[in-house]
């Protein structure tokens, strides 16, 4: 009984790694600069946010975050029943410790139906250099698919790999390519911490929902209402630029910064509206000392005050957003208390989204 126990399992695997070595035979890869590449404002054969010309310009900080592929994702065709990804990472950091490597240096799959986007899977990253089959059963039609990637490491090189026998072409239908952007700047919050892989940030839910790309200008802990960064805002005709900068800027610095940002961006696009956010409320806050409450107080005062100072001077299609209540009145929606859960990312896409709906 046991030999025969053994046997059966010695066939099972040799069938296994005869099937894996076949299947590994018959993927064709493809450089994925030769797809589609969205959520981005440039066209340098790159998957950083900036282009290069902007090093000169931007703080240290800023291009550095500015290599992590927040909110980039390759749009693809293929009637191939398997669907397998070779990414290249720029940095051997695969996780943080409150975050998991999926979400930091993670690629995910989803497939159209016809109706919405679907998750398919999750690329795992296990060292600097990664493989994963997203799809490996696929039913052959040929298909919409979007791969989101990393959202806190930058991609050094990536590949599709489809059957030797299936095409893979740029998408055919225009699916979150042929309407304006919706430009989004913001802090770690709005770059995709912490969810757990790249299609659970927040400003990639919203991309799906609206079928437009959203270009994230989220840099952790250096969201700061900058004017470097407004000059990249203001070269990509948007539909909307949301600035969200509250938790990074000193609470001195806001009012002045956005009278200047807001002017800059009206100035340059005149016809797009903007949306003022204020920093949402941590799930900590009732337990802080007085005195921090009474500079996130400050904070949204600011911002408030700028708001309506610019109102008041005659700019138009500028709106103000609360941020009370961002990730649901019955909290149990981050990580940390500061950085969103899949749980809160949902929830801030929700409240964003009866927003942005009205603006767009």
């Amino acid at each position: 009984m046991i030999r025969t126990i053994l046997l059966t399992t010695f066939l099972a695997l040799l069938t296994l790694l005869l099937y894996a070595q076949e299947h590994s035979a018959n993927i064709r890869f493809t450089d994925a600069h030769e797809l589609q590449v969205i959520g981005r404002y440039h066209d340098e054969r790159s998957y950083e946010r900036f282009p290069k010309r902007y090093e000169e310009t931007l703080r240290p900080e800023v291009w550095d975050l500015g290599r992590n592929s927040a909110g980039i994702s390759i749009r693809f065709r293929t009637n191939s029943r398997i669907i397998t990804v070779r990414w290249a990472l720029q940095s051997g950091n695969l996780a943080l410790p409150h975050m998991p490597a999926t979400g930091v240096s993670g690629v995910d799959l989803y497939g159209y139906t016809g109706k919405e986007w679907r998750y398919i899977d999750t690329g795992f990253p296990r060292d600097s250099v990664n493989e994963a089959t997203l799809l490996s059963s696929g039913d052959g039609n040929a298909r919409e698919y979007l791969l989101n990637l990393p959202l806190y490491n930058g991609v050094a090189s990536l590949e599709i790999g489809v059957e030797a026998s299936a095409s893979l072409t740029r998408p055919q239908q225009p699916l979150l390519i042929n309407q304006k952007p919706v430009v989004y700047y913001g802090t770690s919050i709005a770059q995709g911490a912490c969810a757990s892989r790249p299609g659970m940030a927040y400003t990639n839910i919203l991309a799906r929902k609206f079928d437009r790309a959203f270009i994230n200008l989220g840099f952790s802990g250096n969201g700061t209402i900058e004017t470097s960064v407004g000059e990249a805002m203001c070269e990509v005709n948007a539909a909307l630029y949301v600035i969200d900068c509250n938790p990074n800027t000193k609470a001195e610095l806001i009012y002045d910064r956005t009278l200047t940002l807001v002017k800059m961006l009206k100035v340059r696009r005149p016809d797009t509206p903007i949306l003022l956010v204020e920093r949402v409320t941590y799930e900590t806050d009732p337990f802080t000392p007085r005195h921090i409450q009474e500079t996130v107080a400050k904070k949204n005062a600011e911002l408030k005050r700028a708001y309506e100072t610019l109102k008041k001077s005659g700019v138009r299609d500028l709106h103000y957003l609360g941020g009370n209540g961002m990730w649901g009145q019955a909290q149990e929606g981050t990580v940390d208390t500061t950085h969103p859960s899949d749980v809160g990312m949902m929830r801030q896409a929700e409240v964003l989204a009866r927003v942005i709906r009205k603006l767009l």
